[in-house]
């Protein structure tokens, strides 16, 4: 039983350390992007996306592709909407993805719309968003 006991102590220092890379770090593009949403911000939106991003419909129908196409997009609903919000209601990391339950009102008065989006995050930037409402 000693022998036991001093082998359980002893193999985390011979175990092979963890990834020092944050596992959590997919987070910060999808975080800096709802930032930028929510203040109307294009540039800091757009700083999180990559260049060739592609925007589906839940499950896989393509709405949108390319960071310059979102800048036209967003940048004119910013300019028309200057009370958009999106509230995160919950959020969780599976491995390079992101899924965030977000509620997004256009106007103070409206209704809010819920929505699912899920982010795919590759070298720190946002490749690819699916939609489901």
């Amino acid at each position: 039983m000693r022998y036991l006991l001093l082998l359980l102590f002893a193999l985390p220092a011979v175990a092979p350390a963890q990834s020092p890379s944050d596992p959590y770090a997919v987070v910060t593009p999808v975080q800096t992007q709802l930032d930028g949403y929510n203040t109307g911000n294009l540039e800091l939106f757009l700083s999180a996306y990559a260049d060739s991003v592609k925007i589906y419909a839940y499950p896989d129908e393509l709405q949108g592709q390319g960071k310059e196409a979102m800048r036209d997009t967003y940048g004119r609903m910013f300019e028309r909407l200057p009370d958009l919000q999106c509230r995160l209601v919950s959020r969780m990391v599976m491995g390079n993805r992101v899924l965030d339950h977000e509620s997004v009102r256009r106007t103070p008065g409206d209704a809010p719309l819920e929505v699912i989006a899920i982010y795919t995050v590759e070298g720190g930037l946002i490749t690819e968003v699916r939609f489901m409402r």
